[in-house]
């Protein structure tokens, strides 16, 4: 497999990687110019920019760059000599060499919990180009291709069951709309309990319920992270039926996002 092939199978599996590519190269360095390698946000690498130590700095400053969700280019010193704009690399080959960095980050995954009328109502509103939806539901009906055509994946499975060793993917969001409170609760409770990384975390409910959802939560568990968590989900914009829901819901998506200042409609 060559770096194209490997580049467009992390593409089609909405891998975020970062491809690094020697763009300089002087002196006596173990990579030339035009040698690239592919770094995964888990670490994996495939091909080469040298070996050694280089590659470790190189895979290090990839991984940086990925989480920030940005690109860039580098220098490193092959010589050991400290210089202005470059990486000490403590190796003794002689040399610089430039890397550049180029980030790939996928459309942003989407797990809708629950796959009712909101989840549905959603699922048209948020455009399809941008996110990467995933419905879980633990009903086959509701988690069925019929019922949802537009999203990536359905998944039909018991809450509590799919997020016991589900890890999500680098930015991933999280929707909670389940058909009922005490699946709301179980999906919240264990995502909280296993500090589950999303970016952003929305449940439905009424502030009543939240608030007793959220209490019970901390009673159980103590005290926890709600820093992304935004329930009441959505903003103030008004309206209660299931399209007027999926789109206050998706303008706090993307306002979060951008991290603009909106109406949110959380109580914590």
């Amino acid at each position: 497999m060559d770096i194209i092939e490997k580049t467009y199978r992390l593409k089609k599996d909405n891998i975020p990687f970062v491809v690094a590519t020697i763009i300089e190269a002087d002196g006596s360095t173990p990579g030339k110019t035009g040698f690239k390698m592919i770094i995964t946000e888990s670490g994996e690498t495939f091909g080469s920019v040298g070996g050694g130590l280089i590659e470790k700095l190189v895979e290090k400053q990839a991984l940086h760059f990925l989480k920030r969700g940005m690109g860039g280019t580098k220098e490193y010193d092959l010589k050991g000599e400290n210089a202005s704009s470059k990486e000490v690399s403590g190796m003794i080959c002689g040399g610089n060499v430039k890397v550049y960095f180029e980030t790939h980050i996928p459309k942003r995954k989407v797990y809708i919990f629950g796959g009712g009328h909101v989840s549905q109502a959603l699922e048209r509103t948020l455009p399809t180009d941008k996110y990467y939806l995933v419905i879980i539901d633990n009903r086959e009906e509701f988690s069925s291709k019929s019922m949802h055509p537009l999203a990536a994946e359905r998944i039909c499975e018991e809450y509590i069951n799919f997020l016991k060793d589900f890890e999500p993917n680098l930015g991933s969001y999280a929707v909670i709309v389940t058909h009922g409170h005490r699946f709301d609760y179980d999906v919240l409770r264990m995502i909280i309990k296993r500090d589950l990384a999303f970016d952003y975390i929305g449940m439905i409910g009424s502030k009543m319920k939240v608030k007793a959802t959220l209490d019970k939560i901390k009673m159980e568990l103590g005290e926890v992270n709600l820093e992304n968590l935004y329930s009441p989900i959505g903003i103030d914009l008004g309206g209660s039926s299931a399209s007027e829901i999926a789109l206050s819901i998706a303008a706090e998506m993307q306002a979060v996002e951008y991290n603009k200042e909106v109406p949110h409609m959380r109580i914590v």
